[in-house]
């Protein structure tokens, strides 16, 4: 039986050492690392790859939970990550499933529920707690409908934009962050707009603020 790689990756050492002191009863299943941040996480797998990271979401420093999980399958598209969250809401599902995540569990998860999805996951399966998936079938199915979610609507880039855009960042300056010229930031404002039916930039700062698009505690 070939051992399966773990990376626990939260800022709560208690968590850590909980999660680890379980998955260590399992033969199958070896934690090789831990990390208390997003970059350090980053740089655990650039280190010593892991065929499965579990991946808060809420961490200190510029990485959060979802920004290093873009960045650990970008650069190691073969590692799998799982999201362990006390986040159910929108803000925080669709970011991280398009980030990346092949799954998106919750703290109360049981330990054999927790252990069977890293299974499946270094298989390529995906688990989603139930409440996490209803969320998704229904964004599917249209349920919400006459309600715009732009954790659905936009894309990655945009999503850059628009938080910028909420952060006060006039064009210029947006186009130097992202490293893009203003023609395109003006491009992408557009479709922003658009795509959220808004008509002007300050209207999408308010709705950027009123959605959680932009977190004050961020």
């Amino acid at each position: 039986m070939k051992t399966i790689k773990v990376l626990l990756v939260d800022d709560h050492k208690i968590v850590r050492q909980g999660v680890r002191a379980y998955l260590h009863t399992l033969a199958d299943i070896e934690v090789i690392a831990e990390a208390d941040s997003g970059a350090a996480a980053v740089a655990s797998v650039e280190q010593n790859p892991p065929n499965v990271v579990l991946m808060d979401l809420e961490m200190p420093g510029e990485l959060d939970g979802i920004a290093a999980t873009r960045a650990i399958r970008k650069i190691r598209p073969e590692t799998q990550v799982i999201v362990v969250t006390s986040h159910h809401q929108d803000e925080y599902i669709f970011p991280a499933v398009r980030a990346g995540a092949i799954s998106y569990l919750l703290k109360d998860v049981e330990p054999d529920e927790l252990a069977a999805a890293i299974r499946k996951a270094a298989s390529g399966e995906a688990v989603l707690d139930s409440r996490v998936a209803a969320r998704i079938v229904q964004e599917l199915q249209g349920i919400r409908q006459g309600e715009i979610n732009p954790f659905t609507e936009l894309s990655e880039r945009e999503f850059e934009v628009l938080r910028l855009i909420a952060a006060g960042k006039s064009n210029a300056e947006i186009a130097e962050t992202l490293v893009i010229g203003e023609s395109t930031v003006k491009t992408h404002i557009s479709n922003i707009l658009k795509k959220l039916h808004l008509d002007d930039r300050t209207q999408a700062a308010v709705y950027a603020w009123q959605q959680g698009i932009v977190r004050r505690d961020a």
